[in-house]
């Protein structure tokens, strides 16, 4: 792998769209961080830190950038479907169609934030998965996501409370499951919010 001794030039070009969303400084680590993920072979942190050899860095500062920093996901997103908006191939165009896609990220264990047992019905079996939801666009000449964000169980106090409020009524017979069996009070109360 050979070493990076200056940004690539398409990235410097792009770079202006995401001034807002960066300090100066945290705006060099993430094209440090763009660079790598471009280029590098190995795309870990140290992996891409190791690329640069115009100005080093400890691995750290690329690592806060990514784990501490307080930058907007959709600030970033917005800026990223700003740079497609100025190109007239990526820019949407009326005949381009919007599709909505959810896929399953499976894993093999479950202790990860916000997995959950979910039906995978190419392996007609429940598995313990992400669930990432995808709003995609695509015409004749590209197709690109818009917008993901990973499916998350609904917040069951919000669903007992909200419910009510929209007119539903719980039974009466159901309220005990709450205490003795969560998972059973868990399942009576979602086909409920799906079928609002």
């Amino acid at each position: 792998m050979l070493p990076l001794v200056a940004f690539p030039e398409l990235l410097e070009h792009y770079a202006p769209y995401f001034a807002d969303v960066f300090s100066a400084e945290a705006l060099i680590q993430f094209k440090r961080y763009i660079s790598g993920l471009i280029v590098s072979e190995n795309k870990t942190v140290d992996g891409i830190n190791r690329l640069f050899i115009h100005e080093s860095r400890h691995q750290s500062s690329l690592n806060r950038l990514l784990t501490e920093s307080p930058f907007s996901l959709t600030e970033i997103n917005q800026s990223r479907l700003a740079v497609l908006d100025s190109v007239s191939d990526t820019r949407l165009k009326p005949k381009g169609v919007l599709s909505v896609d959810d896929t399953l990220l499976t894993h093999y264990g479950h202790h990860f934030d916000q997995i959950t047992k979910l039906y995978d019905h190419t392996q007609d079996r429940y598995v313990w998965a992400h669930n990432l939801v995808t709003l995609h666009y695509s015409d004749d000449q590209t197709d690109y996501p818009l917008l993901f964000e990973l499916w998350r169980p609904a917040d069951l106090l919000v669903l007992e409370q909200g419910l009510p409020a929209a007119g539903v009524k719980i039974k009466e017979s159901k309220l005990a499951l709450k205490d003795s069996d969560p998972k059973k009070w868990r399942q009576y109360l979602e086909p409920i919010r799906i079928t609002l």
